[in-house]
């Protein structure tokens, strides 16, 4: 389940190993603007917002003729409720005292829309989501949540007043408002034609039907009619999404192109003479407007409306990896070279003079870093990761455009193919294929062949199919296909490289990824009794382990971002059902981007993760429709500490087929009078015929 997320969520990554050459030891948090001014309307024709844009919301709560702020729940129904109210805990189990009364629920644990489904399913009219840590919740009930009753977020603190006042009568309201709002996720800027520049980490596993893009946007109260849709992203195909943030770039392609005024791009070598000579620039976003410190707690959101810019100053890549090792190495009381932070070519850092603390922070990834030159202001970087938010030891880092000029041509004014593909977990020996788009964005037509290049054997394990794109005509688009065949076991990586027979079509490449995981006949007889029908396979960077103790298997001893992974194949129509519990570290500040989590992922679709100290919960899935299913629980981790026993169990897994009923058998149709007495032998015929009926229909069954 994918959640469809309003707030600007601060993602962070800690590394815990300083040792490892190209990783920093710190809390990496992706950028925002402090210490800056307000932007004047018209100076950034092409700054872009990536937004979500939704019908906006008003809610209320009311107990006793007491009023208590409140958010709505994303995805909650409209309407009012006015009940007494029931406590629920955390509504992992249906609410028994719920019956016509509005729900009193505790945050934790499990899904929000998993807790209003317990409320809703005991008879409550209404439900009241309180947190578990201070501030009110920004949440989401998810995009395909069907629930009709209303839901609304409140306070640690309210939630225990209202406990002491369960007899009292709440009154909820929420309703819808006429004009359409907008939440700006990160920023990007409009470089031209249909195309817009940003973070890679900004667009990773986004749903493009929702994300839209709001170019020259200033104030993000209003205008969220003017967002445009997203045709395709392509991001970067060696982006780093683990610790790193190399090459942490992404090209966006709207529907429609845009006659707005366009940035111009800054090319490598004027870029790295400008970071020499420690050039001003200019960083521009709507993120947070408070500094903290890299062992400080993230402040409360801070988010503006309106525009913002700060003035900072260029470091040459030598200068900021010298001030971060210090940096680190003061901070932790120990040494490390410059050749551990992490700085690439494929970077830029700035920083700022003073005593007034400025930089970028949440909020601003993916937004513009420019420099004023004789071609007027041109863009030298992208908003990228920080230590902290505007900490004078710890410079901010950008992808550097002019690194990536090359790529954005092959993409722009070239052959275009999407940049990335997983196949992922896939059980051995099993073929899987996916298409692959190729867009012609030149005015040419194109003749193409493709090849595949790994550095090892893995390119045996794929095929390509490319009949339908040997020519393409100028602005068109056609697929090819991929065949993965998971013979060998392990990961495989391979990249699909275009070639053109004229020198003036630009072309690109993409990088295809897979992992073929072993059987386990173990885990089958642990879990499933050998049964031939189940079929269990496990890998990842570690494989799932035998629990012995209760029957139950547990994941690998893995470590920061990695993954130990569990399948379960089988057909046909019926029932899942599974006890799961974790024991990880909790991201409690924003627990839709867990650290460590166990994921349920069924037949490529992500339905549920838990994340924390979860003990054993039963989960049932019904309905699962006729066909061959693949069912994952993927343990992952991030580049953090470990908390608790750091591990994923499961046990009491049983898929109960759909028993389909046997048909009913037709009404014999009585014979004709006849002057020959032919009752023996007449009834004998509707009775075998009736035998015979039923005992195709048993040998259906078997």
């Amino acid at each position: 389940m994918k959640y469809f997320l309003f707030a600007v969520l601060a993602i962070s990554t800690l590394f815990s190993s300083a040792n490892e050459a190209n990783q920093s030891p710190l809390l990496l948090s992706k950028p925002k603007i402090v210490g800056g001014e307000l932007a004047s309307q018209n100076a950034w024709p092409w700054m872009s917002a990536l937004v979500f844009t939704y019908s906006d919301v008003d809610s209320s709560l009311d107990v006793a003729g007491t009023p208590y702020q409140s958010e709505p729940f994303s995805y909650s129904p409209s309407g009012q409720a006015s009940a007494t109210m029931a406590d629920c805990g955390i509504a992992d189990n249906l609410c028994n005292l719920a019956e016509n009364k509005i729900c009193l629920i505790a945050r934790g644990e499990i899904d929000f829309s998993v807790k209003v489904d317990n409320c809703q399913a005991a008879g409550g009219i209404g439900a009241i989501i309180y947190n578990n840590t201070s501030g009110v919740i920004s949440g989401t009930l998810g995009e395909d949540y069907i629930g009709n009753i209303p839901v609304v977020a409140i306070s640690q603190n309210d939630g225990a007043l209202l406990l002491n006042k369960l007899d009292s009568i709440a009154t909820i309201n929420l309703s819808v408002k006429q004009d359409l709002a907008q939440s700006a996720s990160c920023g990007a800027s409009f470089i031209g034609d249909k195309w817009v520049l940003t973070a890679a980490h900004c667009v990773e596993d986004v749903n493009i039907e929702f994300l839209k893009v709001n170019i020259g946007e200033y104030d993000l109260s209003d205008g969220a009619s003017n967002a445009k849709a997203i045709k395709r992203i392509y991001i970067h195909p060696e982006y780093d999404e683990g610790s790193a943030f190399n090459n942490d770039i992404a090209l966006i392609e709207l529907v429609e192109a845009s006659d707005q005024t366009a940035v111009k791009l800054l090319d490598y070598n004027t870029s790295k003479q400008l970071a020499i000579a420690n050039s001003p620039a200019t960083v521009i976003g709507w993120g947070n407007i408070n500094a903290y410190g890299p062992n400080d707690e993230a402040p409360v959101n801070s988010q503006p409306d309106q525009l913002r810019q700060v003035e900072l100053y260029l470091l040459s890549n030598e200068e900021c990896k010298n001030q971060l090792a210090q940096a680190y190495s003061d901070l932790n009381n120990t040494i490390y070279s410059p050749n551990q932070v992490g700085i690439t070519n494929s970077m830029i850092c700035a920083a700022f003079s003073g005593d007034v603390q400025k930089g970028s922070c949440q909020g601003d990834s993916g937004g513009p870093l420019v420099v004023n030159t004789n071609e007027g202001w041109q863009q030298i970087g992208i908003v990228s990761f920080g230590v902290g938010c505007a900490n004078e030891a710890f410079p901010d880092v950008y992808a550097r455009v002019g690194n990536f000029t090359t790529w954005i041509n092959n993409i722009t004014q070239g052959i275009a193919i999407e940049s990335n593909y997983d196949f992922a977990l896939t059980p051995q020996n099993k073929a899987q294929t996916t298409q692959l788009i190729v867009t012609n964005n030149t005015n040419l037509i194109a003749n193409l062949s493709f090849t595949l290049l790994a550095d090892n054997i893995s390119s045996h394990s794929f095929s390509l199919n490319t009949d339908n794109c040997t020519q393409l005509a100028a602005k068109q688009s056609c697929q090819i296909q991929v065949d993965f065949d998971a013979k060998t076991l392990g990961k495989h990586k391979v990249r699909i490289v275009i070639n053109s027979n004229d020198v003036n079509i630009p072309t690109s490449q993409s990088y295809i990824s897979a992992e073929a995981v072993a059987s386990n006949s173990d885990i089958n007889t642990q879990l499933s009794n050998g049964s031939s029908e189940l079929r269990w396979f496990s890998g990842g960077d570690q494989p799932w382990l035998l629990d012995n103790s209760e029957a139950a298997i547990m994941s690998g001893a893995i470590g920061e971002d990695q993954q130990s992974a569990v399948l379960l194949t089988f057909s046909g129509a019926g029932t899942l059902s599974f006890d799961w519990s974790v024991a990880s570290e909790e991201n409690t500040d924003t627990p839709d981007e867990p650290f460590g989590v166990l994921y349920l992922i069924i037949d490529d679709k992500q339905i549920k993760f838990i994340s924390g100290e979860v003990a054993y919960t039963k989960v049932t899935i019904d309905e699962l429709a006729e066909g061959e299913h693949q069912v994952t629980w993927l343990y992952k981790k991030d580049g953090g500490t470990s908390e608790g026993t750091d591990k994923a169990s499961l046990k009491n897994v049983i898929f109960t087929p759909t028993v389909t009923a046997l048909p009913s058998p037709p009404t014999p149709t009585p014979l004709p009078p006849s002057t020959t007495d032919t009752k023996s032998g007449g009834g004998s015929v509707y009775f075998m015929l009736f035998l015979l009926i039923m005992l195709t229909a048993k040998r259906r069954l078997i």
